[in-house]
Order: structure tokens, then sequence, then C-alpha cells
């Protein structure tokens, strides 16, 4: 009997050596919290949002990870008894003390503060170690042994990950690689302390001055059925469906607006549009983790509207939804699907839809585009800081950008072609023309694991694996990937080395 108990104690060691040593083969798994987390575009893959939380650290103060955004992050899961967590800590010590731009953020497993002060005697260290006594995180971070650690970029998106003991050489070329995502985007300071990514000399005025184009902050709507004499069949709208809530916003409207304050089942939205690029995106409006209101700057930047939040009162550029000169510098607004279609496609495809009313309370004729003309010509009003002639300047392209790597699809070419399987920055995605709201989806095709080759037979959207899909089960099933619609010159600006499908 003693000697089975023996055997019973080795076999246990070898096995809880063997965990520290393999990497977990249920990483892809996405493991969301409901109450902090609904983006689709959360997960645990490389290129994914990280997975927000909140715990307590040991000096009982909070800490929540999307506050953190505009910084690097390292998140490591560890535990005192653990051999390899002990070789890694000075290594973290050490980026910590040597990086003021970085976080790290021990999360200790289960274990109470004594056990961890106790560690601390033998391994000081002076980075945040934060409480997880519940293992909330350690199930969303898919953890099962220690240590796991994740590497997090500026906008909350992990750019590694590693299930297992990290080398020297290994935290040495993850963290150079995390350092090299914020590179484009480092934060710099003018004399009078202002922080800005771009300079204010790029930032130049259109005209109006700071809410000279006013927004709309206490938006009206009407339903649908009575939208006739307000909004035409082939009217441009913004079409938002969030929350079991369908909204359409007329570009003759926001032509004058460009930004609504609104709000979905008392979540604030907010919808933008700036007219001389043709982009319109949604966001979450979180700045400093408070919800708040955005106005226009009566700036631009690359041609393009340039925001300014309530809170504040720092700049933010449409595209990439970052915040690029004041105190919030380097955050960035988690963007909310949103389609640019005809009204009449819109309605029919959400019968219910609420309508933006034009009795905004300002007086302007929506019945007059003021950008007449504009979207056929090749001349811009205002200057950018790349050019590219592959396309008319103004043709409309769909854009994705992955861990650096980014590619333009042509509008028309995407409904001639109907679905493209494409990998951009190792992201599987499928890009495929909606033939009911006519406008161009985009999702990464990753399912349960795997990476899924579509295409199109008889009318119908199939897959080498699972079978036939229509585009509502692919919007609830897989990523969804932030693309709106861009004139030609506004995307390239953004990204100068971008591709271009073929």
């Amino acid at each position: 009997m003693k000697n089975n108990k023996y055997v019973l104690g080795a076999i246990i060691s070898l096995v809880v050596i063997a965990i520290f040593i393999i990497q977990d083969p249920f990483s892809d798994k996405e493991i969301v919290m409901e109450e902090l987390q609904d983006s689709k575009d959360t997960g645990l893959e490389i290129g994914n949002l990280a997975p927000d939380f909140i715990l307590s650290d040991i000096n009982g103060g909070e800490v929540q990870l999307s506050n953190l955004r505009g910084k690097l992050v390292i998140i490591n899961f560890w535990a005192s008894w653990c051999p390899p967590c002990r070789e890694e800590f000075p290594e973290f010590e050490k980026i910590f003390q040597e990086n003021k731009d970085i976080e790290v953020l021990g999360i200790n497993l289960q274990e109470d503060k004594e056990k961890i002060d106790f560690f601390l005697e033998e391994i000081p260290v002076t980075f945040t170690l934060l409480l997880d006594p519940s293992s909330d995180v350690k199930e969303m971070y898919n953890v099962f042994t220690q240590p796991v650690t994740y590497f997090i970029d500026k906008n909350g998106r992990i750019t590694d990950k590693k299930f297992g003991p990290l080398t020297e050489k290994e935290i040495e070329e993850k963290f150079g690689k995390l350092k090299e995502s914020s590179e484009k985007d480092k934060i710099k300071v003018l004399e009078d302390g202002t922080k800005y990514i771009i300079h204010p000399s790029k930032i130049l005025s259109g005209g109006p001055p700071k809410d000279g184009i006013p927004s709309l902050d206490v938006p009206k709507f009407i339903p649908a059925h009575e939208a006739d004499t307000q909004v035409d069949d082939d009217d441009l709208v913004l079409g938002l469906f969030y929350d079991g809530v369908a909204k359409a916003y007329p570009h003759k409207i926001l032509n004058w607006h460009e930004i609504v304050n609104d709000k979905i089942n008392g979540e604030r939205i907010l919808i933008t549009y700036c007219p001389l690029c043709r982009t319109g995106i949604a966001f979450k409006p979180i700045v400093n983790g408070q919800e708040v209101e955005f106005g226009t700057s009566g700036k631009l930047y690359n041609s393009e509207l340039v925001m300014y939040d309530r809170l504040t009162d720092s700049y933010w550029s449409q595209t990439p939804g970052k915040a690029i000169i004041g105190s919030a510098t380097g955050q960035v607004l988690e963007k909310v699907p949103l389609d640019t279609v005809r009204w009449k496609d819109w309605r029919k495809a959400h019968p219910d839809t609420q309508v933006l009313r034009k009795e905004t309370g300002f007086i302007r004729d929506y019945s007059r585009n003021p950008y007449e003309g504009y979207e056929n010509s090749e001349r811009l009003y205002f200057p950018v800081e790349s050019s590219d002639d592959r396309l008319h300047a103004k043709k409309i392209v769909f854009g994705v950008e992955f861990n650096g790597k980014s590619k333009a699809y042509e509008e028309s070419d995407v409904q001639r072609d109907e679905l493209i399987n494409d990998v951009i920055g190792d992201v599987p995605i499928v890009v495929l023309w909606d033939d009911v709201l006519n406008t161009v989806k985009i999702f990464e095709r990753t399912f349960e694991g795997e990476a899924l080759e579509f295409r199109i037979e008889n009318d119908k959207i199939l897959d080498n694996k699972k079978g036939e899909w229509d585009v509502n089960e692919m919007s609830s099933k897989l990523e969804v990937v932030d693309t709106f619609g861009h004139f030609w010159f506004s995307w390239v600006s953004f990204y100068p080395e971008t591709e271009l499908y073929a």
C-alpha cells in the first residue's frame, strides 16, 4: 500500500512538471465574461482585443485592463510555488523599470496576501500584483497552469502569448515585437506638456470653428413607415443594428452635422461621418473609463474629420478612432459595426428600423448636398500625407488591417467576385458581397479553431466543413472584422503600404 502511494505521488509530480512545459491545446478557445465583454472582436487569438477585467491589487486598489489603453501591457499568471514564475519575475521587473510606457500585471492564482508577501521578501518586484480569488480571470484567459503570459499593445490587442515558461530570449523577442507594434504611434510631448501622436502642425483648419458643425446630442427618430417624406429609396444611410435595435442615419442630415451622440438601450453610441472621405464609423465612446459625448473640432487630418471628446478636450482621428493630441492621447475607441447602404435596402432588411428625423432643432437645408460633385472628382479639398494612383481617388474601398499588414478591396471587385478567401497578417478572413444590403461584409473565417474555406454555389454560402451559412449566421458565429467604406485616397493616406486586391 505504501509503495502504491509513492508511485502515485511520483506520477502526480511528473504531470505537474509536464504542465509547466507544454502549450495549452485549447488556447484558441474564446472565453469571455459577459458582464465585462460583449465585443465580437474579443478573444485569445493574436490580433484580438484582450478580454477586459477588473481585479484588486495586493494593496487594496482596483485595476481595470481597458483603462490601460495607450500603454503596452504584459499579463503574467503566476503562483509563488511555481519555479518558472520565480525565474521570469526578475526579467519582467527589468522591463518594467526600463520602460515608462509599459504596465506589467502579475495575476496571482488563488494565493493569499501572506504567501505573496513572503514571496516578495525573496523576489522583490515593483510592478502591479493582482488577486484573482474566484478564478474568473483565470478562466477568461483559459489558464489551466502557470506561468501563462500575454503581451498586449496600446490598442488593447494581443500581439503574442505563451502557455508555459518563457526563456530570457523569448521574453526579449516577444517584448521587442510588442514595442515594435507601438513605435509608429509613439507618444511625444510638446514643450507645454501636451501629449501628441500627430504633431499639431499637421492638423489643419477645415473652415468652421470648434462645434461650428454642430453635433446632434439629443437626436430624434421616427419609425420607417413614417419616413417616406424624409428619405428617398436611393438615399444613402448609415445603418446600425446594435443590441436588438436598428437605426438609420441619412447622409443628407449627417452632411451638416457629422456626429450624433446617440444611445441604444441606455448605452451611449457615437455615430461619426466624414463627407470628405465618405467614412461612416460607429464607436463606443469610452474615455478614461467614462461614457462621454464627442463634438467636431473644426479640424482635419488627412482631409478627414478630427473629433474632440467633451471630457478631456483631446483630438481624435476618425479612421483609427484614436486620440492624437491631448491628455487622452493613445487611447483607442472600440468600433461598432455600421453599414453604408441605400435606404430601400436597409428598410427591407430591418422593417422595424428607426430613422433620424430632419427636425433636428437646427436650420439647415437637408435637401441640398453641400458636397455636390465632389465624389466624382479627383480633386481633394485638403492635403494628405500619402497618395497613390492605383485607383481613382474617390473609388470606394473596404480596408482591413491586422498585425501591421493592411489590404483594401474595391467595392465593385467584391460585388463582381461575390466571395474572397484571404489571409491578412496571418489572420484568415472572408470578404463577401451581402446581396441583401448590397454592401461588403468581412469576417474572420476561423470557426471552432479551424480556418474554413468558403465558396458560393447556387447562390448559397458553403464551406469545406460545416456546410451552409448565411450572412446573419456569420455575423453571430464568426468575428466581424472592423471595416467600412472609404474613398481610396482616404484609406491609403492612413495605410500607405496597403496591398490592393486585384
